[in-house]
């Protein structure tokens, strides 16, 4: 499923659209390989991370830790949703890396110098079915 917005007959909406799917499919491998190489491209210098199990907001730095210590090479997503209203957007989707665990990702962003940046993040997990 796919939200675009007021522009969605634009094709100017329709390159953002994948190149935002691009980006996702990146980030999804980044979280596979522990990569923290293939995901900074993605990221503002600002970007932070909330822990919707905990509710803790994680710096970058607590962010890459995480990463490179915990790879997650069975991950899958599906329900994928990809929002673009403006210069602004949001990607979704369900992950699961173990049978019958879900979670759920938000990954906001804002384009800057004609790019879009990843600047905050959220998963959560999702109650079982």
């Amino acid at each position: 499923m796919v939200y675009l917005g007021a522009r969605d007959r634009d094709p100017a909406c329709m390159d953002d659209l994948a190149v935002l799917t691009e980006k996702n499919v990146q980030f999804i491998h980044a979280f596979r390989l522990g990569s923290w190489e293939l995901l900074a491209p993605l990221l503002s210098p600002a970007f932070r991370y909330l822990d919707g199990a905990t509710g803790q907001l994680w710096d970058i730095d607590t962010y890459i830790e995480d990463l490179r210590a915990n790879p997650l090479p069975d991950i899958t997503i599906d329900q994928l949703i990809v929002h673009i209203d403006g210069d602004v957007a949001t990607v979704s989707a369900r992950t699961s890396a173990r049978p019958g665990q879900f979670n759920r990702y938000l990954d906001s962003y804002q384009r800057r110098d004609g790019d879009w940046t990843c600047y905050h993040a959220c998963v959560w997990p999702l109650p079982h079915a």
